[in-house]
């Protein structure tokens, strides 16, 4: 499924058909690693995050990880500090993909519902694996939208214009400037179609934006806002990842089809979501 260019309603009905349970990739695996650390040390400890993923990846290599992830936790066990391991990726000038804002949703549940704690926590988070400014962004971008969720009353849907305007506030590059007016623009007329000009790759920008989109045109269904994220090909599991963390912050576990609960180390999952809910900053 991902790599497609496009992944058509029969294959997802196969995929939904398969009775389980349901094995995750690198995303989750991640983003395990991301809660395990805030919870256990109560505070963002950076040298305690980035050991704890790079034990998660040594542990469970072949969940479908990238060539950076590697080198970053190669460099780590080299002595390279947790701030500095990935600096020497894409020769020097960072990694601009989407694995810090794949992770990232723990990061808003423990900062919520101070806003710039959250982007703070979210770029100290990103700059482990990414530290080009747009990689750096992505992350920022999704725990962002995710407080902003949070913070909404019960029952009550996010306006799309301040929900993107508050995301927008926090990121610094023009490319996700551009992409987030897109993303006003495709879900101001609801217009699925446009969908693909917002990218479904790797990067940051062709991935965090869509996400976005698929989760404010759906607002009412977790399965519809997943589906269209699958349904777009490419980066399937990360934009479906970013789609439902979104989704699920708005309408809350129930809302996730049971069939598909049923998924490898769920209680763990839902036990660290516990506790990063009952978290409160200082």
């Amino acid at each position: 499924m991902e790599g497609r260019t496009l992944v058509t309603q029969a294959y997802l009905d196969r995929l939904e058909s398969d009775p389980g349970p349901l094995r995750y990739t690198d995303d989750t695996a991640m983003t395990i690693a991301v809660a395990e650390s805030l919870t256990v040390r109560g505070l963002f400890d950076g040298a305690d995050m980035a050991a704890t993923l790079a034990a998660r990846y040594a542990l469970e290599p072949w969940r479908g990880y990238g060539d950076g992830p590697p080198e970053v936790f190669g460099n780590l066990e080299r002595g390279v500090a947790w701030n500095q391991a990935a600096t020497s990726l894409f020769g020097g000038s960072g990694s601009f993909g989407n694995g810090a804002a794949m992770r990232v949703a723990p990061v808003a549940l423990f900062g919520h519902p101070d806003t710039d704690q959250v982007a703070e926590l979210a770029r100290n988070s990103a700059v482990i694996t990414h530290t080009h400014p747009e990689g750096i962004d992505g992350a920022v971008a999704q725990a962002v939208a995710i407080d902003h969720v949070l913070g909404l009353p019960l029952g009550v849907e996010p306006d799309p214009a301040a929900m993107i305007e508050r995301v927008r506030r926090y990121v610094t590059t023009t490319k996700f400037h551009h992409k987030l007016e897109t993303v006003e623009a495709i879900v101001s007329t609801g217009d699925h179609r446009r969908l693909p000009v917002l990218g479904s790759g790797i990067t940051a920008h062709a991935s965090v934006p869509t996400a976005l989109a698929c989760f404010l045109l759906h607002l009412g269904s977790f399965p519809a806002a997943v589906k269209t994220a699958i349904s777009l090909g490419g980066d399937t599991d990360t934009i479906a990842a970013m789609t439902g963390a979104l989704v699920g912050a708005h309408l809350g576990l129930s809302a996730i089809p049971e069939q598909w609960r049923a998924v490898e180390g769920a209680d763990q999952i839902v036990d660290l979501a516990d506790a990063l809910a009952t978290h409160r900053p200082d």
